[in-house]
């Protein structure tokens, strides 16, 4: 079962922003989130172990 992580949860484990984890979502730095409404988002816990560990590769990268 995958599991989720909110905004305030990513923001903390990586010591950033709302408006970095937004502009790296949409700039493809970080894995994209889950919009479930147009105020809530959501970020799989697998992508973001992934990234905190140097392994996630934006889409279209080899």
């Amino acid at each position: 079962m995958v599991k989720f992580l909110t905004v305030k949860e990513i923001c903390s484990s990586l010591g950033v922003s709302r408006t970095w984890l937004y502009l790296a979502e949409r700039d493809g730095r970080y894995p994209a989130g889950i919009r479930l409404t147009p105020r809530c988002v959501r970020f799989r816990a697998d992508l973001h172990e992934q990234f905190v560990n140097g392994q996630w590769q934006q889409e279209g990268e080899l």
